[in-house]
């Protein structure tokens, strides 16, 4: 028995209805699992363990997470000193990579939370260092000193005539490091890691 053309286009549209719906709920579904999964990736907040390292990380301030709230954790290290602050002040150490559309927008915030001050909170860039030199000093005396496995200069700040040095490795240490060996060359007179501000 052959169906008449109002039973076809019936059967067809139940057939749509419901290849639609068992299409959509498996999507919903893969998406529950992707989130599931990602929510345990180390470095995601809710993971509590750094994506490098593996270092346990308590609970997030709403500092953090006000100001970065779809990060991930790079690094973390508590009650160490200050690498932006010259007295000896104990902070909580955080790098953390923003999350964007391309890679482009992605970049990598330290974030220094003062245990003396609650919930005070320092955003910087993690992985540039300014760098000012001393008069009569050129790029180019900066750039020859300058291990290029581990830094680079992209530019230089039009309003302070800062150089802005890239920095390969940018764990707390790493940073730590790097200060200290850009204060060392005999051509920079000053260093500061840049101030980073989040989007309203």
């Amino acid at each position: 028995m052959s169906l008449g053309k109002k039973e076809r286009r019936f059967t067809i549209a139940i057939g749509l209805v419901i290849g639609v719906t068992v299409s959509s709920m498996l999507v919903k579904h893969a998406f529950e699992i992707k989130d599931q999964q990602t929510s345990n990736k180390p470095g995601n907040y809710n993971s509590r363990e750094s994506a490098v390292g593996n270092v346990k990380f308590p609970v997030l301030p709403d500092s953090i997470r006000q100001a970065v709230p779809n990060g991930i954790v790079v690094f973390y290290e508590e009650n160490r000193s200050s690498l932006t602050e010259t007295n000896d002040e104990k902070v909580d150490t955080w790098v953390i990579e923003t999350s964007g559309s391309f890679r482009s927008e992605r970049l990598f915030v330290l974030a220094e939370v003062r245990r003396s001050v609650a919930s005070k909170t320092n955003f910087f860039r993690a992985s540039e260092i300014y760098a000012r030199l001393k008069s009569g000093h050129r790029e180019e005396v900066l750039k020859n000193a300058l291990d290029e496995e581990k830094y680079r200069i992209i530019g230089n700040n039009s309003l302070s005539g800062e150089f802005i040095v890239q920095i390969r490795n940018f764990s707390p240490p790493e940073l730590e490091r790097a200060k200290k060996h850009l204060l060392s060359l005999p051509m920079v007179e000053s260093v500061r890691f840049p101030h980073w501000m989040p989007s309203p």
